[in-house]
């Protein structure tokens, strides 16, 4: 596996843009300047330190797991769904996929049996 500062960016830029959160909002939170955090998210370069300072940052408040990873999935509860674990958010994106799925091949099932002469 070879990731690169500007995949781990990306990953950065697109786990913060689901937050709803600027590049401000998160350069202030962690006492950083805004500038910096757009470079590490553009893959402009960086210090290690930042990155591991962004990491412990979104680390403290989010469940931020596989960054580094090849595939990397972001889950966001519902409007006003109160999750009590991290692993609930992601139980419950994934049920609900599956479920998806299962009704979409149920549907298909149903329509070949109506159109199946007895």
């Amino acid at each position: 596996m070879n990731i690169t500062l500007s995949d781990i960016g990306g990953k950065l830029s697109a786990f913060r843009k689901t937050l709803g959160l600027s590049q401000k909002e998160v350069s202030v939170a962690m006492g950083a300047h805004q500038t910096q955090i757009s470079k590490l998210e553009n893959g402009e370069g960086s210090s290690i330190e930042l990155l591991l300072q962004v990491l412990n940052y979104y680390g403290t408040t989010y469940q931020l797991r596989y960054i580094l990873a090849d595939t990397f999935d972001i889950v966001t509860g519902g409007e006003g769904e109160a999750l009590t674990s991290p692993y609930n958010s992601i139980a419950v994106e994934r049920l609900s996929l599956l479920g998806e799925e299962v009704n979409a091949q149920l549907v298909e099932v149903k329509r070949l049996l109506s159109n199946t002469p007895s």
